[in-house]
């Protein structure tokens, strides 16, 4: 199995779990990060063990929060845009 190199994963916009668990406040991705992910549902990416999808890593938080967009503003296929999507995370703060 060959691997990609990392800038392969920055263009389709995968996150290293190392930067994900720095980010959250963890010293590497370590047994207490990887017990937060589990408890969140967060799982990585298929076939890419260490690194995340960030839609899934945001949903996962938004699941967390309890959020739920009343009213968004829809896009073409009827999906939340995403600025509807940041207005909703921001209202809840």
């Amino acid at each position: 199995m060959s691997v990609l190199p990392s800038h392969f994963a920055q263009m389709i916009g995968l996150i290293r779990a190392e930067d994900l668990a720095e980010e959250w406040g963890y010293a590497s991705a370590n047994s207490a990060f990887r017990n937060f992910c589990a408890k969140l549902g967060l799982r990585h990416v298929p076939g890419r063990p260490g690194w995340f999808d960030p839609k899934h890593v945001r949903q996962r938080l938004d699941a967390a929060q309890g959020m739920e967009i009343l009213t968004p503003s829809r896009g073409p296929n009827g999906a939340a845009t995403l600025v509807a999507q940041r207005r909703a995370r921001n209202a809840t703060f």
